[in-house]
This record gives C-alpha cells, structure tokens and sequence, in this order.
C-alpha cells in the first residue's frame, strides 16, 4: 500500500531533480536585477557581482516561453530602462530554443555577453561583442541542456 505511494514520489522528485537549468551568470563590477517572466513576473532578484541567477528550465505555458529580464538598475513602475532579455523555450517534444535581445536600449555597451552551456554540450553559442545584434534564435534538438547567459565575459 505504501510502495506506490513512495515511487509516486520519487518518480516526482527526480524529474525535477535533474532539470536543465537558465542560469545568468554575472562578470560585471556591478550588481544587476534578474526578473523571470512567463505569462507573470516573478519576484525580481539582485545578483550581486560575481553570483549567478539560476532557475529550473520550465516548459511552454500555452505556447508562451520564458524571458529571464536583466536591468543594470532595480525596475520599478516609475522607472522605465533598457532591459536585456535571454528568451528561452524547452519542450521534450521540440527541443530547447534561446535568444538574446534588448528592449528600450542597450545597458551594456562595451561589455561582451555571451549565451553557451558550460557543460560541454554542443549547444550553439549567441555572442555579443560590447552592443546588440539583430535578434537571433538558437536551437538545440538533442534533448536538455544549461544555457548560461554570461554577463561581461571575457571570452576572445
């Protein structure tokens, strides 16, 4: 009686266990504001110089994907600024799909941003060298994967 019950759960907890991962990993000499947005925004967060935001990769809600929102300012209703958008999509069914784009501006000039996963994965990278490319959509068919957003890399 109690067996179907505990492999219930532990068939819930490991699919949750093992996740891919959006992560934002912050270079810069300054902090930046990181708010998750699907459908609502999610609580913004302050990620400090040299920490990384991170969040379990979430599947479509009705056809709408993820925007993980980076300010270099805290947002607020009376404070419109440039935001930098890693936009992603994961689905077991059509695989993962990231983006990289900007609203209102451009808060980085100068600084390379890089999109890649660290784990080795031929996942295709999306860099920006110190100011914004045209909108560009990667896709990586060959089941999950991390997708790092690196802010202020150092990369050649």
């Amino acid at each position: 009686m109690y067996l179907p019950i505990l492999l219930t759960s532990l068939s819930l907890s490991t699919s949750t266990a093992f996740a891919a991962q959006a992560k934002v990993h912050n270079k810069c000499d300054f902090p930046v504001w990181v708010t998750s947005v699907q459908g609502q925004a999610g609580p913004t967060q302050n990620i400090p110089s040299g920490s990384t935001f991170s969040e379990d990769q979430r599947n479509p809600d009705r056809g709408t994907g993820v925007s993980i929102q980076v300010t270099t300012t805290e947002p607020g209703p009376n404070n419109p600024q440039p935001i930098l958008v890693l936009g992603y999509s994961w689905s077991n069914v059509t695989g993962l799909y990231d983006s990289l784009s900007t609203v209102n501006g451009f808060a980085f000039k100068g600084k390379k941003l890089r999109i890649h996963n660290t784990e080795g994965k031929s996942v295709e990278q999306i860099l920006w060298y110190g100011e914004p490319k045209p909108d560009y959509t990667a896709a990586y068919l060959k089941g999950e994967a991390d997708i790092t957003l690196e802010l202020c890399d150092d990369f050649a």
